[in-house]
């Protein structure tokens, strides 16, 4: 089939469904093109990182976004210095993009019952006015701080107000941060981060509301036998793939009235007998370019 005939598809099986999940990787924020820097947030690029921050390539070993995830060889004033700036500009003030709005518009063409579940701590989905009712982000959100500990369940806290504090005090030649505006737990003292799963020390119960509103809807959705489930699948790869791709196979694996649309530059595969059944389609192209042809057919009736 060609890739247009598969969009048709595609679009069809959104048009006729009473249930849409959006399952989301970071594939997907590589292609939200900001307007004012001209990329996306991209955490593998090395042109990326170099334009959005440019003082970092000369200060650190850093050489994209990605190599500050388990990074040890930094200190705590450039560490921060950079999460920081880093979680102002993509959490705070990333702004809509095309491809979010394209998607939301897909979501928003009939009445549906629709969830977002995704493995970015970006906000976008919030940035671009998603029903945050109907939203989980599985491995946490930067707009949250929480205790290293941590010395409660409860020790997670707005990171805003810390960010807003600091960030004007980030060194714009050395890219650190005073070491007083390096956060601390305020019912310990103790050293804090990001609300993100990055070791036994993340606070689960911080999102535990999402996480029942999502059990809740795939429920309805795959109980629903005589009406179909569309789960469409945009940049979800292999780093931890037992969190969404994994189960979004199962899905479409186990329940024939569930179809799966992925979109993947990478790796688009599909299980072989739900593709086989015409249950499952792949797209290996840009994602921003697929959800606007996708969302163009969707509303056009194009099918």
């Amino acid at each position: 089939m060609t890739d247009s005939t598969q969009l048709s598809i595609a679009a069809n099986w959104i048009r006729q469904s009473s249930s849409v999940l959006i399952a989301s990787g970071a594939g997907l924020s590589a292609s939200a093109v900001n307007p004012q820097y001209g990329v996306g947030l991209d955490y593998t690029s090395v042109a990326a990182f170099r334009l959005l921050y440019p003082r970092m390539t000369q200060v650190s070993t850093m050489r994209c976004m990605y190599d500050a995830i388990g990074k040890h060889d930094w200190s705590p004033e450039l560490m921060w210095g950079y999460l920081f700036t880093h979680v102002d500009k993509c959490r705070f003030n990333w702004g809509p993009t095309s491809v979010y709005q394209d998607l939301k518009q897909i979501l928003s063409n009939k009445p549906m019952d629709s969830f977002v579940i995704t493995t970015n701590a970006d906000g976008m989905f919030e940035q671009n006015k998603f029903d945050m009712t109907r939203f989980l982000s599985t491995q946490g959100d930067y707009s949250l701080l929480q205790c290293l500990k941590p010395c409660s369940r409860l020790s997670f806290y707005e990171a805003r107000p810390y960010i807003e504090q600091s960030v004007p005090h980030v060194h714009p030649q050395t890219m650190e941060v005073p070491s007083k505006y390096i956060p601390r737990c305020p019912r310990c003292g103790g050293p804090m981060f990001f609300c993100v799963r990055g070791g036994e020390w993340f606070i689960e119960s911080a999102f535990d509301d999402q996480r029942h509103r999502y059990h809740d809807f795939v429920h309805r959705a795959v109980h629903k036998k005589n009406e179909l489930f569309t789960i469409i699948e945009i940049g979800v790869g292999f780093n931890t793939p037992s969190v969404l791709r994994w189960p979004m196979d199962q899905l479409v694996s186990d329940l024939k009235h569930v179809r799966l649309i992925r979109i993947n530059m990478h790796a688009p595969d599909v299980p072989v007998h739900a593709r086989k059944e015409n249950r499952a389609i792949g797209f290996d192209g840009d994602a921003a370019q697929i959800i606007r042809q996708l969302r163009d057919m969707v509303i056009a009736g194009k099918v």
